[in-house]
């Protein structure tokens, strides 16, 4: 897929793991208007550019791997600088936010385990170094193209946007993320996948892709079916008898991963799971309105399906697209 070098913005910068450095090509269009959501969620957007291609940013030396804002690259001086003069600010924002959300009645939440993956501690650093041959294995099909990785990002390679979110998906287990947070990766890794596959006519290709697909759905079910667990008022146990530690979400949120749920299970052709999820739905909000209510209403007309429907109207109320 050629693009447009006039959509980027090259940035230079040190890999905080192998400490080489690289230049990080960043789509300059930050807005992306949405068309239509997918039965899991997934958004489908207006236009040409799909800015899930290249989210994950890849040192092309070592594959560390992460979204932008979980990267945590070497500062020089100025970079230093402005994030000590955002930080400074950073309280009086986020005291201003809780009055206007306080005034018109929102919850404010804040996703401290989100949080906790904008710096690197020493032990991250030592475990991402560690794991450096198990990332060049995964990467072994994108070594073979011959090119660095980040010029194959720039360059809208399928395969090597798909690879991107399954490094992710390693290097934040190595992090020790939670749950939630490798669903989601692995979520959009499928997405991805699905984005390519509908974007290529070579059946060989497509078959490819469809396989990423399945597989990334598999593995963003199974975390994010935890994630469910760990957000009931009973506590929950792993297979092994490790109690899930407690995850308070806002109920939209907690309604948007049993939708998702619902949606990929139905994908894969798991339909009673799928069915249970969806009278989670269903039957779990006495007063549902805003996205709740979109949910509810969506999860009731997926209910008489009797296999997957995409392509569903844009609900009213749309979470935060960083959160994709």
């Amino acid at each position: 897929m050629a693009l447009n070098e006039k959509l980027f913005l090259p940035k230079d910068i040190v890999c905080p793991i192998c400490e080489k450095e690289f230049t990080r090509y960043l789509l300059r269009k930050k807005q992306f208007s949405l068309d239509k959501r997918d039965i899991d969620y997934r958004p489908v957007y207006l236009g040409s550019i799909n800015p899930r291609y290249f989210n994950v940013c890849v040192c092309p030396h070592c594959f560390f791997a992460a979204e932008d804002k979980y990267f945590c690259p070497q500062m020089n001086i100025e970079d230093m600088r402005r994030k000590q003069l955002l930080d400074s600010h950073k309280s009086q924002w986020e005291a201003a936010s809780r009055v206007r959300a306080a005034s018109s009645g929102q919850q404010i939440w804040k996703d401290v385990e989100a949080e906790k993956l904008r710096e690197l501690t020493n032990a991250n650093i030592t475990i991402l170094r560690q794991i450096s041959p198990l990332l060049r294995k995964a990467a072994a099909s994108i070594i073979e193209k011959g090119k660095p990785y980040n010029e194959l990002l720039r360059d809208g390679d399928f395969e090597a946007a798909i690879r991107s979110w399954e490094l992710a998906a390693i290097c934040l287990k190595a992090r020790r993320a939670n749950h939630r947070l490798l669903g989601y990766t692995y979520l959009n890794g499928a997405w991805t996948a699905r984005d390519a596959f509908e974007a290529t006519e070579d059946p060989a290709m497509k078959d490819r892709f469809k396989a990423f697909e399945e597989a990334y759905l598999t593995e963003a079910i199974a975390f994010l079916e935890i994630t469910n667990k760990a957000t009931g008022i009973d506590d929950a146990f792993m297979p092994d008898g490790t109690r899930i530690p407690k995850e308070n979400l806002p109920q939209s949120r907690v309604f948007e991963i049993m939708y998702i749920l619902a949606g990929a299970n139905r994908l894969i052709g798991k339909i009673e799971e799928s069915n249970r999820f969806l009278e989670q739905i269903i039957y779990g909000s006495q007063s549902a309105q805003g996205i709740i209510l979109w949910f509810v209403n969506q999860a009731r007309e997926m209910r008489q399906e009797a296999t997957a429907q995409k392509n569903l109207p844009i609900p009213q109320d749309e979470p935060d697209e960083e959160d994709y």
